[in-house]
């Protein structure tokens, strides 16, 4: 279920991105406003949209760079490595991330098939970030709907940026993390290494998302 409903996020966000076509934050008078904004323009999109593979995932590497927060969330998920890096590889394992990231989520966009999220309400973190509640609801099947969670940060007036996604309580940037910490451990627990084993992983199209 939750490499299902993530799939359907990366989905969803995807599609916003291609009615939004540019790489700014999301605009929006406050969080809940940010999310349901981009539900409602990606359900239409998704609805109509043609365009190759190679053209979304284009689009979805903008969606991600305006969307998400994506240095905030690098930092995040290179853990204890990001202390002991110079400049240079915490620049490459950023650009490598998001690759891997659109490569993971990004040509997944043909499972969509009817389900939205619903957003039931908000709460405030601090003076910057906020949680956003949601429901995952699926019309094929007989299930209930299951809670996503949006960790939203304000950028700036009526900017916002996603900083992570929870389903059912997992959280994506933990999973992540944990996932980029296996490689590093694989690869002789270095920045270095774990910068190579990615270059590697992404140039044989091995970025299967962790199974939950």
């Amino acid at each position: 279920m939750y490499q299902r409903i993530l799939t359907f996020a990366s989905v969803l966000l995807l599609a916003s991105g291609l009615s939004l076509g540019s790489a700014r934050a999301i605009q929006a008078t406050d969080p809940a406003a940010a999310i349901n904004d981009v539900v409602k323009q990606a359900i239409s999109t998704m609805q109509s949209t043609q365009g190759s593979d190679a053209d979304r995932e284009g689009e979805f590497r903008k969606l991600l760079t305006s969307g998400f927060d994506i240095p905030r969330i690098s930092r995040f998920v290179l853990g204890r490595y990001w202390n002991g890096a110079d400049d240079a590889s915490r620049h490459t394992f950023s650009d490598l991330f998001e690759n891997w990231i659109i490569r993971t989520y990004g040509s997944r966009f043909r499972e969509y098939g009817g389900q939205t999220i619903q957003v039931t309400s908000t709460r405030p973190e601090s003076d910057t970030t906020s949680v956003v509640m949601s429901q995952f609801i699926n019309p094929n099947t007989k299930a209930p709907p299951a809670k996503v969670e949006w960790h939203v940060r304000k950028m700036g007036d009526n900017d916002y940026k996603i900083i992570d996604v929870s389903v059912e309580g997992v959280s994506m940037a933990l999973t992540q993390r944990d996932e980029i910490a296996a490689v590093a451990d694989r690869s002789g627990g270095t920045i270095e290494g774990l910068n190579k084993a990615l270059q590697q992983r992404l140039a044989n199209g091995d970025t299967a998302p962790p199974a939950k």
